[in-house]
């Protein structure tokens, strides 16, 4: 009797072409959460984005939601990084790598224009509701420290000189950012001459403020 012929060994199955085809679905569907957050507190406020509506707009699972965030907290966090990163993006567009004239009229201009894209008011909206919620005052701490970083480190490339001349640099930079952002919220609809009078004053305080030297020294010896 013939002997019958081992079956041949069947081929296994390889899954690497589908982790990062599910790696690339994981990173849509955050965007796609993320983006969906923005639309709704920009529309609604906080209190009329729950995650379930930020699901439904984002068409996903309220499930699919809380596998990506699991806690609302951890959405607003991401929603924040996420609109900073673009407000960074869109000064550094403003202003092109090279300001030609005044680089200090253009760097006010830019990041006023920047401060009045409606964005902003989803950021103020999440900075207040941090007042009164610990951990995501707690949470909001170094993404605003990796922010500001990245602001003064700009700031320096900017101006140089007055990095290298004025020991209080980093906190009139600072100081002049929150300034102008608060003039350009709390201008709640477009008023042109009030923007005028606004920023040719920010840009007054921020000339100023730059501008300082320190003190000469009490014990330097006259000539």
């Amino acid at each position: 009797m013939p002997r019958s012929q081992p079956a041949p060994a069947r081929r296994r199955r390889t899954l690497r072409p589908l982790v990062p085809a599910r790696q690339a679905r994981a990173v849509r569907t955050r965007a796609q959460l993320i983006d969906a957050a923005r639309a709704l507190l920009g529309d609604r406020g906080l209190a009329g984005a729950p995650t379930a509506a930020v699901a439904a707009r984002a068409r996903v699972s309220h499930g699919a939601l809380f596998r990506h965030f699991p806690h609302k907290t951890d959405l607003l966090l991401a929603v924040t990084e996420a609109i900073l990163a673009d407000l960074r993006g869109a000064f550094a567009a403003e202003l092109g790598p090279t300001p030609a004239g005044d680089p200090l009229a253009a760097a006010c201009a830019a990041l006023w224009r920047v401060f009045r894209r409606p964005d902003m008011r989803v950021v103020l909206e999440i900075y207040v509701a941090a007042r009164t919620d610990g951990e995501l005052a707690h949470g909001l701490a170094p993404v605003l420290a990796h922010h500001q970083a990245l602001l003064i480190a700009e700031a320096r490339r900017l101006f140089p000189a007055a990095a290298v001349g004025n020991p209080e640099f980093d906190d009139a930079v600072m100081a002049i950012v929150y300034a102008m952002q608060g003039a350009a919220i709390g201008l709640f609809s477009p008023e042109p001459d009030a923007e005028i009078v606004h920023l040719a004053f920010l840009e007054r305080l921020a000339r100023r403020e730059l501008a300082r030297r320190p003190p000469p020294s009490p014990h330097r010896k006259q000539a």
